[in-house]
């Protein structure tokens, strides 16, 4: 994202401007190579530019964002710590730090993962109160509070609160923060839900947040039908179209973890990885899609998926867990 630098009351020179431009345009660059999927490509542009001494926040920044795209999880929170500490006033660099933690927090010890939660929140925090009119500090705190267990920080009442700010700003987004933090396995309060707003009625992602939360308490029969409620809403917009997507994509998950409807599962992950071909989950597609062709003795054509897969991931997570296949 465009850093943007301010000065008040100073008087630029031409060399500064000179830098201030080249520091955008490097950040242009970057971003288009991220829109584009070379994440590969950014990384090799920023990581000769960064040593051990670099005190360019935005370096630092752009890089560690790359490494996160890149799944290596460590060097960016590595860097992003670093360009937080020497501009925390700027809220992208809050928001990465705060994600790279996070994401680092569900994969670590028990011990290691408060600290990672703590520093998420915080973060969190930090950029929301640097951007209170950017949806995203909202939905990126309240998802936080709203999926963490309560010794790491979560409060699903606080991001209930956070769910009613958002809709002043953005009524969808409110109202789906609303839904994401809400006990979705239970029946009166899913169906006050949809009385109270009935835009959710139409909305695939109704479905596909309760279909995840019957899915993380391994009720996957109940999960498969709420992500095929999902796909028979209209995909009005392209949030709605990417609810309907990972709904395909959920559907072959819970084909593997529940063992049941393989095929059903096989059908929708060749049509999520034949539509989806740049999305963050491929990879894990991938996976799926293998898994339900072991369950069908279908040795082949699972090794011809998952061995490649093997040699290009950059995943650990994923990378292990093809290695207890192959």
């Amino acid at each position: 994202m465009r850093s943007i630098l301010f000065f008040s009351g100073l008087i630029l020179s031409s060399s500064v401007l000179a830098n201030t431009t080249e520091q955008q345009a490097l950040a242009e660059q970057v971003k288009a190579l991220w829109q584009a999927g070379d994440v590969s490509a950014a990384q090799a542009l920023l990581s000769p530019m960064v040593t051990n001494k670099t005190k360019d926040a935005q370096l630092l920044a752009l890089l560690g964002q790359t490494e996160a795209l890149l799944n290596n999880a460590d060097k960016a929170e590595d860097l992003l710590e670093k360009a937080v500490k020497i501009d925390s006033n700027n809220a992208d660099y809050q928001h990465w730090y705060a994600t790279v933690s996070c994401n680092l927090a569900a994969s670590a010890s028990m011990f290691s993962a408060l600290g990672y939660a703590k520093r998420c929140k915080k973060a969190y925090e930090a950029a929301l109160e640097l951007a209170p009119e950017n949806p995203r500090s909202y939905i990126a705190l309240g998802s936080f509070l709203a999926q963490a267990p309560g010794v790491a920080g979560g409060d699903k009442d606080k991001a209930l609160q956070l769910a009613e700010q958002l809709k002043q700003i953005d009524l969808l987004q409110g109202i789906l923060l609303q839904l994401n933090a809400s006990d979705l396995q239970d029946d009166a309060v899913f169906n006050a839900l949809l009385a109270k707003d009935e835009l959710l009625t139409q909305r695939p992602e109704t479905y596909l947040q309760r279909g995840v939360a019957f899915s993380r308490a391994d009720q996957h029969a109940k999960a498969m039908a709420l992500f095929e409620q999902a796909l028979t809403m209209p995909a009005s917009d392209d949030e709605a179209a990417e609810a309907k997507a990972q709904a395909l994509y959920q559907i072959g998950r819970s084909a593997v973890k529940g063992e049941l409807a393989v095929d059903k599962g096989i059908a929708a992950l060749q049509q999520f990885i034949e539509q989806q071909p740049a999305a963050d989950n491929i990879d894990w597609a991938k996976l799926r899609l293998g898994q339900l062709y072991l369950l069908q003795q279908q040795q082949a054509k699972a090794e011809a998926i998952l061995k490649p897969l093997l040699a290009s991931t950059q995943d650990k997570e994923l990378k292990d867990e093809l290695q207890k296949l192959l």
